[in-house]
């Protein structure tokens, strides 16, 4: 005898994959005359190829040079997707075209069970409205104020490796630069000492530490297809979907449960000074969004969830993107010894020059410094590609005209409404005609 499981499980397959088939049955994609590679599977498409393997960008540069910045892989289910790597054709989309490619839904999905609704989560009118509030946080003049903050954590981390060097020799380097990005977040942001150079913010450094490894990387055959669902299926039949557990949900939601505690009971103790203070002068974010909680416009109002996603938004975003950023740097630096040895020259003769501590205008004046954080930004994107669906038709214009599968060569590419488009970071970042 089967099991219950057998007996819910087929027959809710076999009615999703036939709502699946009547969705794209009698529907010719506009991109099928856009080249691509061949399909491996019917099933999984390029999914599985570019979700499991060890290094990001060989298929892609494969890909780039064979058919071009534009091309046409496979998904689930065989949907087509559009990779974009033409400078034209993202501009239009994360810029000209405003907010007409929003996040496709299992990314939407994803982006909540990590921060909420955040502002990497938020689409459109909210997006605009959460922008438009925590804009002042990130003005030249407010980010010079934390240079000493910056110049303190930085002198702490280097104390720290030197002693472990002596000791060891070898280090993890991505576990201190990550540890220095923790402090820096929690002093910058939420007017808080995590203190994790130290061995503090243990909780934290816990839930940070490989989310994304842990939540996305190597995914099943079967944790593929559930993604891929949540970008098909019409939205009256995706509440089944959400109540299967998934490791990647799971590992998510525990990082932004424990960042929420860990922040919570700081922004509150920022709501009592602000409350006591009606003009506060400070534009850190907590302050902003103490300020924006107490606010009466709806315009400048955040209710409690948008707020708690916030710190969970920043928490990520401020502490990920420098702690990688600054382990690839390191790492990029101990391959070519030449240039190491002319930024440390640089940094030398800059300090020379100045009149006590560094000033903002000191690091922007270091030529190579600066080279080698944007050559290293170009190389190791932290995200190298993110998913897009249109919301109309629409035509992507084209900065370096390709050729079609019947030997066209076209300078725009008409899309239909839905289209699902993945913007390939890593393919822009690396193609030629662009950067060399």
């Amino acid at each position: 005898m089967q099991p219950i499981l057998y007996y819910i499980v087929v027959p809710t397959m076999a009615a999703l994959l036939t709502v699946i088939f009547w969705r794209f049955k009698g529907r010719r994609s506009t991109v099928w005359s856009i080249r691509g590679p061949l399909s491996p599977s019917i099933l999984l498409g390029h999914e599985y190829l570019l979700r499991n393997r060890q290094h990001v960008g060989h298929l892609e540069t494969e890909w780039l040079q064979q058919y071009g910045a534009v091309y046409r892989t496979k998904g689930c289910f065989s949907q087509d997707i559009l990779s974009v790597g033409d400078p034209k054709a993202l501009q239009y989309i994360f810029h000209s075209s405003g907010y007409r490619f929003s996040k496709t839904r299992d990314n939407k999905r994803s982006i909540k069970a990590l921060t909420g609704e955040g502002l990497v989560a938020a689409d459109g009118d909210i997006h605009q409205r959460q922008r438009r509030i925590l804009g002042p946080a990130f003005t030249a003049s407010q980010l010079r104020l934390f240079l000493t903050v910056f110049q303190a954590s930085a002198m702490k981390l280097t104390d720290k490796i030197t002693e472990r060097i002596v000791d060891d020799g070898v280090l993890n380097m991505l576990e201190w630069t990550s540890k220095a990005a923790l402090d820096i977040i929690g002093i910058t942001a939420f007017r808080y000492h995590f203190n994790s150079l130290n061995g503090g913010g243990t909780e934290l450094m816990k839930a940070l530490n490989n989310v994304f490894a842990e939540a996305r990387m190597w995914p099943t055959s079967f944790e593929l297809l559930y993604n891929a669902l949540w970008r098909i299926l019409p939205g009256w039949l995706i509440f089944a979907l959400e109540w299967i557990p998934t490791r990647e949900t799971k590992r998510m939601n525990w990082f932004r449960d424990v960042a929420m505690k860990v922040a919570r009971p700081i922004f509150d103790r920022q709501m009592k000074e602000v409350t006591n203070d009606v003009n506060p002068t400070e534009k850190d974010i907590v302050n902003i969004l103490a300020v924006s909680r107490l606010s009466d416009d709806g315009k400048r109002n955040m209710s409690d969830v948008e707020i708690d996603s916030q710190i969970a938004t920043f928490v990520l975003a401020g502490h990920d993107t420098s702690a990688n950023t600054m382990a690839w740097i390191l790492y990029e630096l101990s391959l070519h010894p030449e240039d190491q040895a002319k930024i440390r020259e640089e940094i030398s003769q800059t300090k020379l020059n100045a009149q006590g501590a560094l000033t903002s205008h000191d690091y922007d004046s270091m030529v190579w410094l600066n080279a080698c954080i944007k050559e290293t930004l170009r190389l190791h994107p932290l995200m190298y590609s993110l998913y897009r669906k249109s919301s109309q038709d629409d035509i992507l214009p084209l900065a370096e005209p390709i050729t079609t599968s019947d030997g066209k060569i076209c300078s725009e590419i008409h899309i239909s409404k839905g289209q699902t488009v993945m913007a390939s970071i890593y393919t822009y970042n690396r193609c030629v005609v662009f950067f060399f």
